[in-house]
């Protein structure tokens, strides 16, 4: 018998996200969504609800308004301390995001920050960041290490991604990408810090289950695709997945690594070529779009979004949130960004932050609204699901619900 711990109804219009119809989107109108604890229990149009009376369960009024899966937020780099407001200004005056890296800042600069502090200055630095990406309807996000850039600071960035997690809040998918620049002390010796992650950190990481991914920033400057393919592989033999930082500021044959390892994902891919999206798209390949990077950087190329989808490619789209480049929690802008910049559709940038976010973190049990999917859902402000991309800044939710909990605001919940 169906049964439902908490109902949301009088959705003006409903995109599940399943595949199904125009575009895609599984755009349902008069819609309501049953809820049964932590899962959808049913989804479909009022007049087809299987239970016709709801008096005494919990409910959420959309007052008409449009709903869409909890956005995933598959790319960032949201856990740290300090900022590099110093470097925008810089780029702003003329040096390059290379040139100031070679001075020492970029990366390193956070590192300074992050080396030291404890979990829970971490975690403090990082809550209003994700309180921030939850009231624009964020359910899930991953964040990633690199920071810390030796083995005991990569660890605490890890354990306090886990703890963030475990409170009740946005869902967190934890990241090593300890490969992220080359440490002061490996200076000059970049396979020298392959060696360490690989031989002592990664095997910690496996053990303590705190990463279910390990990342490597193949860039010049940071590490070729020959240093970061033993660790890749040393990283999947230890169950973890693959991903790739791949061809943002110039090619370096991260595409082509992240496809010969099946990577589960490769992000910003600025600087692909039609040989890398063919490969990529064969590897099945999830290539994240990270706009708000490349326009954050001021003359920074633009991700070909439109020749990854004509390639056969699932496309992600991201906020990449962090100090130096994407100072920004906002999702939504990113999906705008992802149109006007990339040349995505809308419903191919709100899939981008849905159902393929989902597949970029290896997640089967959201990303959609179906029965048996975690009951993720992002109730907007607006009466169409295309305010998510259209309404730039703007696109702040109404209510979220997360594991079938209404989380913001709070006060969306009435009774029946």
């Amino acid at each position: 018998m169906l049964w439902a711990s908490l109902v949301i109804e009088n959705i003006g219009c409903l995109w599940t996200m399943d595949g199904a119809g125009a575009h895609g989107v599984g755009a349902i109108d008069d819609a309501v969504v049953l809820i049964d604890a932590d899962r959808v229990a049913w989804v479909g149009p009022r007049a087809a609800l299987p239970v016709p009376d709801l008096r005494g369960v919990p409910r959420v009024d959309a007052g008409g308004r449009a709903a869409l899966p909890g956005l995933i937020d598959c790319h960032t780099h949201a856990l740290f301390l300090g900022d590099r407001a110093d470097e925008f200004a810089r780029r702003a005056r003329g040096e390059s995001y290379a040139q100031i890296m070679a001075a020492g800042g970029g990366i390193r600069s956070t590192m300074r920050a992050v080396r030291g502090a404890t979990i829970e200055q971490l975690c403090d630095a990082t809550r209003p960041r994700l309180r921030r990406m939850l009231e624009r309807g964020v359910t899930t996000v991953e964040l990633k290490s690199g920071y810390g850039l030796n083995v005991d600071s990569e660890l605490a960035m890890l354990r306090a991604a886990r703890r963030l997690g475990d409170e009740d809040g946005i869902d967190v998918v934890t990241t090593l990408l300890a490969a992220h620049a080359i440490p002061p002390e490996h200076e000059g010796d970049a396979s020298a810090w392959i060696d360490v992650i690989t031989k002592d950190l990664l095997p910690h990481v496996a053990r303590e289950k705190l990463a279910s991914a390990c990342d490597v920033f193949v860039e010049q400057g940071a590490f070729s695709a020959e240093q970061a393919r033993p660790l890749l592989r040393r990283a999947r033999e230890l169950g973890l997945a693959v991903r790739v930082h791949a061809e943002q500021l110039s090619r370096s044959g991260g595409a082509a690594l992240a496809a010969e390892l099946g990577a589960r994902a490769a992000g910003h891919l600025e600087h692909i070529t039609a040989e890398d999206v063919e490969a990529l798209a064969k590897a099945g390949v999830v290539c994240e779009v990270l706009a708000l990077a490349q326009v954050f950087l001021r003359g920074q190329r633009a991700t070909p979004g439109r020749a990854l989808v004509d390639g056969g490619c699932t496309v992600a789209v991201a906020t990449d949130c962090n100090p130096g480049t994407a100072m920004s929690t906002d999702l939504p802008l990113a999906a705008g960004l992802a149109v006007t910049q990339c040349g995505l559709t809308a419903e191919e940038a709100i899939a981008g932050v849905t159902v393929n976010a989902a597949r970029a973190l290896g997640l089967i049990d959201r990303g959609v609204v179906a029965a048996g999917k975690r009951a993720d859902l992002v109730i907007l402000e607006g009466a169409t699901p295309l305010d998510l991309v259209y309404r730039w800044s703007d696109a702040r939710a109404h209510a979220v619900v997360a594991r079938g909990r209404v989380l913001a605001p709070p006060s969306s919940l009435v009774d029946a």
